[in-house]
């Protein structure tokens, strides 16, 4: 049965999980990333993993007898989501994580929501309201700290610097053409399509790029692999899905500004790369932007209403 889009954004329990589901497991794919593209051609590592990812998905699909079919009149609106919310966002990515530091790489890609709000004010004229407004500043303040915690880190690596925010840009307009899209298509299948047409892309970047470069993955490259290709793709993808399509773009985007913390964490896990009392601000200020921006409407109108006591 077609999946049809939500008309309601108010925020329940299922919605929570996803949004959980999407902040770690997306968290944690930098420093995978990294530990991966230090010994091993990017765009090869990111086909294998889509490709895992989207064969995943079409066994489940064939088990739960979901349709994967795809109506002549959204064939289009699918081809440009899978570009702007997979290809344009995970092919310069993956290039970024190679010349950054993996949590201050997530960091730069979670500037999304702020060209996801500006996407939809100028895409699809929606409002930009003072509780965005001011889960935005929260969310890039964070983002600011880090990054002043990683100035060193940064100048020595500007181009990385720059393409992560090709990839962030071209995300946050993805974002916002999800929320706007009219589609019948079941979750599953636009990601199963998703996956495939990115497949495509970096099959044919790597290629044409790295052909020289290609080697059996090891063990542990393996595991990535599948790490990327069930958990990060075929899993997260469902559900962030399914969050982009219910919620505002700005809602949806700030719901997982989380994950850069978890990047950050997983970095010092995986790579030993270091935790400082900036994170710890930034995950508190994350942390306030992420309530604001889920609580419902009533209650964040009546806090910033209430009139001082004499």
């Amino acid at each position: 049965m077609s999946e049809q889009i939500q008309k309601s954004a108010k925020v329940n329990a299922t919605d929570l999980l996803m949004v959980l589901i999407v902040t770690v497991s997306w968290g944690m794919n930098y420093p995978v990333i990294k530990y991966v593209v230090n010994s091993y051609p990017p765009s090869a590592f990111r086909a294998y993993s889509l490709l895992v990812g989207f064969l995943s998905l079409g066994i489940y699909a064939h088990i739960k007898g979901i349709s994967l079919t795809v109506v002549p009149r959204e064939r289009w609106p699918v081809f440009k989501l899978s570009l702007f919310n997979m290809v344009g966002w995970h092919l310069p990515m993956i290039y970024g994580v190679s010349m950054l530091n993996s949590g201050r790489a997530a960091i730069i890609g979670y500037t999304m929501p702020v060209w996801a709000l500006l996407a939809s004010a100028f895409l699809y004229k929606e409002k930009i309201n003072f509780r965005s407004l001011v889960s935005i500043a929260l969310a890039m303040l964070a983002t600011l700290l880090l990054a002043w915690g990683s100035s060193q880190q940064w100048g020595n690596h500007p181009l990385g610097v720059g393409i992560m925010l090709v990839a962030a840009v071209t995300w946050g307009i993805g974002n916002a053409m999800m929320k706007n899209s009219k589609l019948n298509l079941h979750g599953v299948a636009l990601t199963f399509w998703a996956l495939f047409i990115a497949f495509a892309f970096f099959l044919l970047s790597t290629v044409t790029f790295e052909i020289e470069q290609w080697a059996w993955p090891n063990f542990l490259q393996c595991l990535a692999i599948l790490y990327g290709g069930i958990i990060t793709f075929a899993v997260s993808y469902v559900a962030w899905f399914h969050v982009a399509r219910k919620l505002s773009a700005v809602s949806s985007g700030l719901s997982i500004m989380l994950v850069p913390v978890f990047g950050v964490i997983g970095g010092a896990l995986v790579l030993d790369e270091s935790v400082t009392y900036t994170d710890i601000c930034a995950l508190f200020l994350i942390l306030l932007a992420m309530v604001i921006v889920l609580s419902p409407n009533a209650k964040i109108s009546q806090f910033f209403k209430r009139k001082p006591q004499a």
